[in-house]
């Protein structure tokens, strides 16, 4: 409304997702409905590393920015480069090479689809797996040139299945690389519904390493 001329330079933190026994309250995975706001970015580290790089580019970009993170995660070690560093916001990250199959995800899915291509490796398959980072804006150009090279893609989040970000990216696959796909894209996400408090029914809401080899096995 301002013609540009105004800027919003905040970033808020936002703590998502199940895996503590929260319940309905506190365990949701919502960033779809903020994925939905124009001008607002959304981004969702999945490492210490890209925490840190992620949160720092956040706070210099000139844009409002939703810096999503994972209860899940919040306990992961892992390497932390010190000193002035960055992670360019809008850029995916390609965890794993492969050519037989995409895994597409972001946040804790991540690392499910990273110890699924570890068990399709096993079975001689090669599985690519691409860590978004960013939801707004979205590197969709990385989705694309992978499926493009794999003809197959799995889609995973947390997020329950109805009115995912899942749907999106799935929907851009269909629509800018149908040519070159050779089975339908596979979404995987958490059971429709509120997040239970019991660890074992959280336990069966949540998506798992197991759902997502179920989804690839069934387009390969």
């Amino acid at each position: 409304m301002s013609g540009a001329q105004t800027e919003v330079p905040l970033v808020i933190r936002a703590s998502t997702g199940a895996g503590k026994g929260y319940g309905g309250q506190h365990s949701q995975t919502l960033e779809a409905m903020f994925c939905h706001i124009p001008g607002l970015y959304v981004v969702y580290p999945a490492t210490p590393a890209e925490a840190k790089g992620m949160l720092k580019s956040a706070i210099r970009d000139n844009n409002p920015v939703l810096f999503v993170e994972s209860q899940a995660l919040y306990a992961m070690k892992g390497p932390v480069p010190e000193g002035e560093y960055l992670t360019p916001l809008g850029v995916a990250d390609i965890k794993r090479e492969g050519t037989d199959i995409t895994l597409v995800a972001w946040g804790p899915a991540v690392h499910d689809c990273l110890k699924a291509a570890e068990k399709l490796a096993e079975k001689n398959v090669s599985a690519e797996v691409i860590d978004l980072r960013s939801l707004v804006p979205l590197d969709i150009d990385t989705v694309l040139r992978s499926v493009q090279k794999t003809g197959r893609c799995v889609v995973a989040s947390q997020a329950i299945h109805i009115g995912s970000y899942t749907a999106e990216i799935a929907s851009t696959i269909q629509d800018k690389a149908f040519d070159y796909l050779d089975a339908p894209v596979k979404r995987v996400g958490a059971k429709n519904g509120i997040a239970p408090q019991s660890h074992i029914l959280e336990a069966a809401f949540l998506p798992n390493v197991d759902d997502i080899l179920a989804a690839a096995e069934a387009i390969l």
